[in-house]
């Protein structure tokens, strides 16, 4: 009987850790009670006990716990990360912890308890004798094996160069990175007046050319499920709509290309079509971007055809050279079987 009893009240203080960790403010002792259905007694001891330990954080101000992300590894990473991605849009000037800790959600001292270890590895830093917290250049590392190596960029780099000199507007290419898109390498447009992101910069699939041309060649049940699992908001005063969208999506299928006005960025346009791989599936997205004024939709779709016919020539271009380069290794292995054989023969 105490072994049923005690099994009962571990499960109960998981659901406790498990309702905290996924609520982005602090909650009271009668809010958690109310929620798990269960006695604000019972609640209460499963609360000191795991406060005790350590897992949670009860404020002195207003009596509400937060979880402090020590049950599981992930649950603290998921944290570093979040207060990594605060940290970034508060470049260059720094952010107190304090707000760095609002921004996420998390008490203050949980908030320093991550910030320091993310500190002694040099991913943050801290202003000598204050409390601005800055993100560090070493997040810089992680994006160069992407910049060195990144066969995508390699391969589309002279086409890029050669569509930002025929049409003098922005030319970007973007990678998919979950549910959004990252600039990762841009051409900035020549004019006076032109629109360009900078390199880094995520946007959302469902908003603009480039992030529909990606969304339009994933496989349907994972497009549908990007649909279906993320909160489709405006930006501009284009408003995104489920309907819509999946209507959208099978248009830039047929003819491989997407258009877009003013959906990301007021007064914006863009036309874009995705890098395929050999199996069909989206790797990359290449696209243009200029202002409305500068063009019309019959322009654009006549950039995305012809977007469309180079990237084709480019991956037939690339497939002959592939086979080339393999014909060529074939030629030589036999080459060298034969003069294996001729040394050996008696």
């Amino acid at each position: 009987m105490a072994n049923s009893y005690q099994l009962q009240t571990l499960a109960r203080a998981l659901d406790v850790l498990e309702l905290l960790e996924r609520t982005s403010k602090p909650m009271s002792l009668t809010e958690i009670a109310e929620v798990l259905g269960e006695a604000t007694a019972i609640v209460y001891r499963i609360l000191h006990t795991l406060e005790n330990r350590g897992y949670l954080y009860r404020r002195p101000e207003d009596k509400r716990y937060s979880y402090t992300g020590r049950s599981t590894g992930a649950g603290a990473v998921s944290r570093a990360v979040d207060l990594l991605l605060a940290a970034a849009e508060n470049v260059p000037g720094g952010a107190p912890a304090e707000q760095l800790a609002r921004r996420v959600g998390l008490d203050s001292r949980v908030t320093e308890e991550i910030l320091i270890p993310l500190r002694e590895k040099g991913w943050i830093r801290q202003e000598d004798g204050s409390d601005q917290w800055h993100l560090s250049h070493t997040v810089m590392a992680l994006s160069r094996p992407f910049l060195n190596s990144d066969d995508v960029l390699s391969r589309v780099r002279p086409l890029m160069e050669r569509l930002h000199v025929d049409t003098r507007e922005t030319v970007s290419l973007f990678h998919r990175a979950g549910d959004s898109q990252v600039v990762t390498s841009v051409l900035p447009s020549p004019h006076p007046v032109r629109y360009a992101l900078d390199i880094g910069t995520t946007v959302p699939l469902y908003l603009g050319a480039a992030g529909k041309a990606m969304m339009a060649f994933l496989p349907e049940s994972e497009a549908e499920a990007l649909i279906r699992n993320h909160r489709i908001t405006a930006l501009t005063r284009y408003i995104p709509r489920t309907g819509a969208l999946r209507k959208e999506l099978k248009s830039i299928h047929r003819r491989g290309y997407a258009i877009s006005n003013g959906e990301r960025v007021e007064g914006a346009s863009a036309v874009a079509v995705p890098v395929l791989r050999e199996d069909g599936y989206p790797i990359a997205v290449l696209g243009l971007m200029m202002p409305s004024f500068r063009t019309s939709d019959g322009e654009l779709h006549g950039l995305g055809e012809k977007l469309v016919k180079e990237l084709n020539l480019l991956r037939v271009a690339t497939a002959q050279r592939q086979s080339a380069c393999s014909a060529s290794l074939e030629a030589e292995r036999a080459s060298s079987r034969r003069d294996e054989n001729s040394v050996n023969r008696p």
